[in-house]
Parts: structure tokens; sequence; C-alpha cells
């Protein structure tokens, strides 16, 4: 059974979300404030595994709180509730590590649609064992001194495990997948990101240096994960170089 912490400070809304959430079968931990969801994020027994995280809270803010529990180093995925429409408000939650942003008010069926899927993706249910194959291809890739399994998530570098975002792990797999090729900003944030429109922002910068941090030996000096001045990105194998 799924643990989902919902953070809201809106009573009758929380109720609402428990209510739901609990008729289609997961554990819920309902909190009002940010500080209390950091805790519960950290040492809720048993571990949540989904946080529901409203923008809007009192004494810290979604953002803080996604950024908190990101440097944490918890990849637990976070889907943001909030009023914003603004394109630079979903970049803000982005760049905290928020996976899904819903807009308020958002349609029930949609948030269930997406906490299934965000389970479904972090392997919680029944992962396969490492190495299986999907549809005959390995589901393993090796680069450098990384392995990455895009089936059940995980993820090492130089025998260490890697902890990664539900967004991190989607944007390696699809610069994995256009290995060799420039891939632009603005195709990343669209496909990855699901923006349709690209603002003046830093968000891919920021998580292709994540990246480089997780899977380099020198992020300083990248070998996988370059940049292309002027355009975008381009995921190398080592033995390319």
């Amino acid at each position: 059974m799924a643990h989902i912490l919902v953070v809201e400070d809106e009573q009758h809304l929380a109720i609402g979300i428990k209510f739901n959430l609990e008729s289609e079968g997961y554990q819920v931990t309902v909190v009002g404030d940010g500080q209390a969801a950091v805790a519960a994020a950290e040492a809720a027994t048993p571990p949540v595994d989904l946080v529901v995280l409203d923008l809007m809270l009192p004494g810290m803010s979604g953002y803080a709180v996604c950024e908190a529990i990101r440097t944490a180093g918890n990849p637990v995925p976070v889907v943001m509730l909030t009023a914003r429409t603004l394109v630079e408000d979903r970049i803000r939650g982005f760049d905290a590590g928020t996976d899904v942003y819903l807009q308020k008010p958002f349609d029930l069926e949609e948030l269930l649609s997406v906490i299934r899927n965000l389970l479904a993706r972090r392997g919680r249910a029944e992962r396969p064992p490492a190495g299986e194959t999907t549809g005959g291809r390995s589901a393993v890739f090796r680069f450098g001194n990384a392995e990455v399994n895009f089936d059940t998530w995980d993820a090492s570098a130089g025998g260490k495990p890697v902890r990664l975002t539900n967004l991190e792990m989607k944007l390696l797999r699809y610069l994995v997948e256009r290995e060799g090729v420039v891939v632009s900003r603005d195709e990343l944030l669209k496909n990855v990101w699901g923006l349709t429109r690209a603002p003046a922002t830093r968000t891919i910068d920021t998580f292709m240096l994540n990246l480089r941090k997780s899977f380099e030996e020198n992020p300083s000096q990248p070998r996988h994960f370059l940049s292309i001045r002027g355009t975008g990105y381009r995921f190398v194998k080592e033995d390319r170089l």
C-alpha cells in the first residue's frame, strides 16, 4: 500500500483529497504546514511514497518544502497544487524539484491518474529484476562508470547508488534515447517538462548540472553531457570520445 503525504492548509480540501485517496486504497497522512511536511517526508513510518503539495502554505511555501526535500536527497515524487497560472510559476516549481504541476481547481480524476502514473514509474508496485529485457532490449544502459536501469529507475556511478528525481530520470532517458544528437532547450522544455512555450529560464541548465554532478567523473569537464553553445545539449557515450 503506497503512503501518500498530503500537504494542504485548507481543511475542507485536505479532507476531500484524503477521502478520495483512501478510497483508492492508499495510506494517507495529512499535514497543514511546511515544517510538518518536511519532517514527515524525512521520518514518516512507513516512508512516504508520494507528496501532494500545496504551494501557498503558512510559514513555508511549497517551493521551500520541495527544495528541502530535494536537498535532503529524497527523490520522492512531488505533485504541486496551486492556483497560480503563470509559466514562470511552473518553472519555479520545476526548479525546486516538483514532478507535476496541477492548477487549482483541478480535476480529481486527473490528480488520481497523475498519482497512479508517478507511483508506477517509480516501480513501487512490482519491479522487474535488474537486467530484465523489455521489448527485446536490455533495460540497463551503461556509460562511463555509470549504470541506469530504466525499468526499475535504479542508477549508480562508480559503484555507488545515485538518487534521481522523476524529472531528472525523464530528462536522462530523453537524452540517452537521442544519443549523439544535439537537442535544443526548447525541445527539452516541450517534451520533458510539457511546456508549450519557453520563457527565459535556467531550468535546463540546472538539471543538466545535476546530471553532471551525479554521473561525470569531473563535472567541470563533462564527457557525456555536453553543452552545444547557442543550441542545447548532446549526450554521448564514452566510446565516442
